[in-house]
Order: structure tokens, then C-alpha cells, then sequence
């Protein structure tokens, strides 16, 4: 990488909306659960393919044996994220990964929220959450969990989202669980674009009304689906790092999504699952002044994305848009 000065990446003002809650925890937060079950835990250096990786990811939910230990790690992220000059933080939480053993459905995304909520007092970060059923999973789940999103909708939850990797996904499964979120004023953000092409993100955008995609970058096979996302001002939230250590992008260098935003498609730049890849939203914006060559107007471009998040409430959005200004006209 080039060694390119700038203003402090850190101190620029970000959302970070496409941040997976248990791949997430801060490192020493999960190694000190662990130790205090008398075990250890180390992130492998890389994965031989996919199924590793989900493999490895089941085993911080399993190490969650108490609320006490769940609230912990909330508690852990929302510290970690505010300390890289996040304002607006959404992670997708998946509560059906510590149920029934910590409760019902209900039970434990009110422990999720409540954790995140407390947690960001002080901060002057806003939190957010993101319910998300994975796609391997049934209809009947997937309206039971919007269901609990409507009920926590403005009281911390902000989204209903769809996870998987295979796409297209058969989302015409979760057009009800999907009108459920939207008829409770919520977001509905779906994973697509990551391993299908343009072909996923029109399913996630007409069959279940996404209004925000998570990853998206494969759009730019298709100008007319990168118009599209222009014109509706569809966010897509792309994890770059990520993208190459799943192997889904060569290369940092050659990364698609860099076309998208030169079209004008709104993108945030986003962390995936720190815990799993090693690096947190402050570096995605490095890569990018790095290796892409962006110079702080660009970086404060996209940044400045995250001000079409709808989650963002009115103080947080001045908060924001003030503070990505003094970014801005400091000096270098």
C-alpha cells in the first residue's frame, strides 16, 4: 500500500450499518468468555472456503451461557465502534442464536437492545439494530422475527434484514415477513450482490421492497441496476475487506465498488464480521485512500452517505453532518 497522508481516518465521522453482531465482539472481549470458561479462543488467519468460515462463527454464540454474557459483549462492540468515530451504528442481530436457552425470541432481542441501548449512553453515538433472519431458515421463523422488530420498532430496532449466502435466495419466502417490517415503518435490508449478480439485488429490491442492500457490489455488471440505485437512492452497504477474504474480489486493488461510486450509487463502507477478518470500519476508509486513491473529499463523500440511513434520528443527523463539515475544513 502507499503510504498517503491525510486527515485522521479515525476522527472522520461514519456509520457502520452492515456490521454482524456475533462476528463482531471485540477479540479480547470474546478470549476474556472464554477464559472465564476455562477455555481460549484465537481467530483463524483466513478460511479455505465459506463453510469454514460459518463453521467458525457458530462458536461465539456458543460460548454465550448467561444474559450476563451476551450483555458483555454488546456492551464491548458498542465501546469498540464509538472509539472508531462511529455516529451511527446498526448491527444485524440474529436473537434466534441464543434462544430458547436465554429466553424466547422476545426476550432476547429486548436483552440485545437493552445492552446496545445502555451501552451507547455517553458515547454520542446512536444505536441502531438490524433483526435478521438468515435465509436458510423458514417462513414461520422469518414473521416471528419481524414480528419482534415491529414491536421494537422506535425502541431501537431500525431494520428487518435478510442474510445468506446463496442468492438469488428465494426471498418471495420472506414477502411476509418483509410487509410486516414495512407496515412498522422499518427499514428492509437484505444481503444480495455479494455471490449473485444484478439478478439478486432486483430480487431483493421487487419481490421484499429492500430499500437498502447489503453488499451489492456485483450492481455494476448491469448500468440499468446501477441507474436504478442512483435514481431510488438505494444505499448499498459493501464490506470490502471481506469481499477478498471470502474470496468473492481478487483483489483490494480491483474492487467493483469503486465503480459504483464513481456512477453516483450511494455506498457506505462497512466492516462485515471484525472479529472473523481483523479489521473494523476506520480501516476500510485506509484501503481506500490507500489503494484506491481517494483523497479526503472523496472519503468525506462517502461518509457522507450515511446520512440517507433512515435510522438516524434528527439529532444524530445534525450531529453528523456538523461534524464531517469540521472534518473537512481541518487541516491535513
Amino acid at each position: 500500500m502507499t503510504d498517503v497522508s491525510g486527515r485522521n481516518l479515525t476522527d472522520l465521522p461514519k456509520v457502520h450499518v452492515h456490521v454482524h453482531l456475533d462476528g463482531s465482539y471485540p477479540v479480547e472481549a470474546v478470549r476474556d468468555l472464554a477464559s472465564r470458561q476455562g477455555g481460549t479462543f484465537e481467530a483463524p488467519r483466513g478460511f479455505d472456503s465459506v463453510s469454514e468460515f460459518f463453521q467458525s462463527y457458530g462458536t461465539v454464540p456458543d460460548l454465550v451461557q448467561t444474559p450476563e454474557d451476551l450483555a458483555s459483549l454488546c456492551t464491548a462492540l458498542v465501546v469498540a465502534e464509538a472509539a472508531e468515530g462511529v455516529l451511527f451504528l446498526e448491527p444485524a442481530i440474529e436473537p434466534q442464536l441464543y434462544a430458547p436457552r436465554l429466553g424466547n425470541l422476545l426476550d432476547v432481542t429486548k436483552l440485545i437492545v437493552g445492552a446496545l441501548q445502555a451501552a451507547a449512553v455517553g458515547t454520542g453515538m446512536q444505536v441502531g439494530a438490524n433483526l435478521t433472519v438468515n435465509t436458510d431458515e423458514d417462513e414461520a421463523i422469518a414473521e416471528e422475527l419481524a414480528t419482534v422488530a415491529a414491536e421494537f420498532a422506535g425502541r431501537g430496532i431500525t431494520a428487518f434484514g435478510t442474510a445468506g449466502f446463496v442468492e438469488p435466495a428465494g426471498l418471495h419466502r420472506f414477502a411476509g415477513a418483509a410487509e410486516i417490517a414495512h407496515r412498522a415503518g422499518l427499514q428492509v435490508v437484505s444481503h444480495a450482490g455479494q455471490t449473485g449478480g444484478p439478478e439478486s439485488i432486483r430480487e431483493a429490491l421487487d419481490v421484499i421492497g429492500a430499500t437498502r442492500i447489503s453488499h451489492g457490489f456485483t450492481a455494476g455488471e448491469d448500468p440499468t441496476l446501477v441507474d436504478r440505485l442512483v435514481a431510488e437512492q438505494i444505499v448499498c452497504d459493501v464490506c470490502p475487506v471481506s469481499n477478498v477474504a471470502l474470496g468473492l474480489v481478487a483483489t483490494m486493488s480491483d474492487h467493483p465498488v469503486r465503480g459504483l461510486i464513481a456512477a453516483g450509487a450511494p455506498v457506505t463502507l462497512n466492516a462485515d464480521d471484525s472479529l472473523w477478518f481483523g479489521f473494523g470500519v476506520t480501516y476500510q476508509y485506509q484501503l481506500a485512500r490507500e489503494l484506491w486513491g481517494f483523497d479526503d473529499s472523496a472519503l468525506a463523500d462517502v461518509a457522507r452517505t450515511g446520512l440517507l440511513i433512515p435510522g438516524l434520528s434528527t439529532a444524530t443527523r445534525t450531529r453528523f453532518a456538523d461534524a464531517l463539515t469540521q472534518w473537512e475544513l481541518r487541516s491535513t
